[in-house]
């Protein structure tokens, strides 16, 4: 938790005394830095009251929301991944880890959540690729993140491979990064159809101290595809953000346990029942794959609870049914051994968020999920 009280980074060391001995004590400090909505000309934007700015046309059919994410934000919907000091492992922040160099936890990227509800239109579709950061200083701008290497000049798979060091844990913190990325970042090719919502994080290099504005650029968001799935009409969105920098203590007292580990793997073989006979069937090892990409975000909702003493290492049985477009339209936890509805509602709603690549027909999925105590 954070406390509110803006301090400068020299305050990071505190000497504190007890029992008659010292200790130089490092009080973790985090350089916040936050992007401020600023109100559009046009009235198809608006100011939202949780601080989205929110892009909507023709009588709401379309809504686009874009928020910016802060560190302490991204660490809250991370806890146990951004707790473990130098090894924490949520890959859009430093975690609580106070960098010695500079003497306070450093600001690694910047992060913005956009959020698409496609009421009316056919179908839409955000190339998160094409999107820029502007800044005030000049003809400055920054390339979003890619996720796997070569697919942008920046990327996730590239930056953390390179700072991954030969031993066995880092490639396991490097593989549960990723995962988390996989399962966060807004994906390519994704098409929203009628009815449909999604979101998903964009995420850019970090702002140097001087800049004071940015605006976030949308290009070619198409809103109308041709009988040949071409792009027939696209729009460009511009959100316009004011920059404020702070530096606040993390209260340690609130964090979660340090050198708890849990993670979740597949109890079997993922079951499938393919829908109508003479569909093509989706393969289960492509879909067995993805879903282990998937499983740190499904320890995410394990870790805390369980960290907490709410929950117990178990085993899950979940079965959700993935539609022709790729999207879950139904999740059941059929059997639960975590003790804990916390948990059963997590993993109900992260599964609900997931996409796959389109089929014909529909897919029912059942999965075992075990959730493990690492320490044991």
């Amino acid at each position: 938790m954070l406390a509110k009280k803006k301090i400068g980074p020299g305050a990071a060391a505190l000497w504190l005394w007890a029992g008659g001995c010292h200790w130089l004590y490092p009080q973790p400090v985090v350089e916040v830095a936050r992007l401020r909505p600023q109100p559009a000309a046009s009235a198809q934007y608006a100011l939202e009251s949780d601080g989205a700015i929110s892009y909507t046309i023709e009588g709401d059919s379309l809504r686009l929301l874009v928020r910016h994410l802060s560190d302490p934000q991204l660490n809250a919907l991370f806890p146990t991944e951004s707790s473990q000091g130098e090894y924490s492992i949520n890959p859009y922040t430093f975690g609580d880890y106070v960098d010695p160099t500079v003497g306070y936890v450093r600001n690694r990227f910047t992060v913005f959540e956009i959020e698409v509800h496609n009421r009316a239109l056919a179908k839409v579709e955000l190339n998160p690729l094409k999107a820029v950061l502007l800044t005030d200083r000049g003809s400055e701008f920054f390339q979003p993140y890619g996720i796997l290497a070569g697919s942008s000049p920046r990327n996730f798979e590239s930056y953390y491979r390179a700072r991954r060091s030969p031993s066995g844990n880092d490639f396991y913190r490097f593989n549960m990064r990723m995962g988390i990325v996989h399962s966060n970042n807004y994906n390519m090719d994704r098409k929203i159809f009628k009815g449909e919502s999604y979101r998903g994080l964009l995420v850019f290099d970090p702002l140097a101290d001087e800049v004071a504005q940015v605006a976030l650029v949308l290009r070619d968001f198409v809103l109308k595809f041709n009988p040949h799935d071409a792009p027939l009409a696209t729009t460009t969105l511009r959100f316009e953000f004011e920059r404020e920098v702070m530096w606040e203590l993390v209260e340690q007292a609130d964090a979660p346990q340090r050198g708890l580990v849990t993670y979740t793997r597949l109890g079997g073989p993922l079951q499938l029942d393919r829908g109508a006979a003479g569909n093509p069937p989706r393969a289960a090892s492509t879909l067995e794959d993805e879903l282990r990409d998937r499983l740190p975000a499904i320890n995410a909702c394990f870790a805390g609870e369980f960290a907490g003493g709410r929950a117990a290492a178990g085993r899950m049985k979940v079965r959700f049914t993935i539609d022709p477009h790729g999207t879950v339209a139904a999740v059941e936890i059929v059997h639960s051994g975590v003790v804990s509805a916390a948990v059963d509602a997590c993993v109900r709603a992260e599964i609900e968020r997931w996409t796959f690549a389109p089929a014909e027909g529909r897919t029912v999925a059942e999965c075992d999920l075990e959730f493990i105590d690492g320490r044991e």
